[in-house]
């Protein structure tokens, strides 16, 4: 009985050196574009149907959008939690058709939304300033490209949500003042007509003026390759989206 007190009493003095929680949020400012290819017929079909970006829907500029990401640190396994809302609109001219009744060199009026959530779910490792943490996530897409005719005559609308699930590591670098975060997520899938390949990457430079508050500037990059049927219809996309970020933030 008295061995058994003594490893209790061990265990709970022990027990809050192990374990730790924190919590940190942050919110900045990312100025991103959109390039690539995107295309959109009704119908099935095995022919090439993307368009360029930039010259078919007007797309490309750089748009300045709010950035947002939480943290809960545990000691060994860490959640994180990071979205955005990207909105462009744009003036182009159709290379090929899209949807069911636009056609190849119809002048074009475009509106591109893109939310992204993006959870993860990882498993920290310290070896001293440096942590490795793989893990699993699931990064959430709801995107929308709204086509109308400058002519007023019609609108043909691709829209396409859906959680992504993908192999997630985040490693880290942390000195005291400066620390350097990144972490990368990638799948590639094909579930019955559709095929997706995604690669998510993020880093993150902070400065930490004190305990409690620090400051960033970071980079984003997500690129998106897909093709199959939505709904009986053709989607083709091959597009990246991605920029510089800054920002700060505070931590519990």
């Amino acid at each position: 009985m008295r061995i058994h007190s003594l490893l209790a009493v061990v265990a709970l003095a022990t027990l809050p050196s192990c374990y730790q929680f924190a919590v940190s949020a942050h919110a900045g400012f990312a100025q991103m574009a959109v390039e690539g290819d995107i295309g959109y017929v009704g119908g099935s079909t095995n022919a090439t149907v993307s368009q360029d970006v930039e010259s078919a829907f007007g797309l490309g500029d750089d748009q300045g959008i709010p950035v947002g990401r939480l943290a809960v640190d545990t000691g060994v396994p860490v959640l994180a939690v990071s979205g955005f809302m990207f909105d462009e609109q744009g003036s182009g001219v159709l290379q090929g058709n899209f949807g069911d009744t636009f056609s190849a060199g119809l002048p074009i009026n475009s509106d591109f939304e893109l939310t992204n959530i993006k959870a993860s779910w990882a498993f920290q490792i310290p070896m001293g300033p440096v942590s490795i943490s793989p893990g699993i996530g699931v990064d959430y897409f709801d995107i929308n490209l709204e086509v109308r005719d400058q002519f007023g005559f019609g609108v043909e609308t691709l829209e396409l949500q859906a959680p992504v699930p993908i192999a997630f590591l985040r490693g880290e670098v942390d000195i005291g003042f400066v620390s350097l975060l990144a972490e990368g997520g990638y799948m590639k899938v094909d579930v019955e007509d559709v095929e997706l390949t995604l690669l998510d990457i993020e880093a993150m430079l902070m400065v930490k003026p004190s305990s409690w508050l620090d400051l960033f500037v970071g980079y984003r990059m997500i690129e998106f390759e897909g093709d199959g049927e939505i709904d009986d219809d053709t989607f083709q996309g091959d597009f990246e989206l991605g920029g510089f970020m800054v920002g700060g933030g505070l931590r519990f």
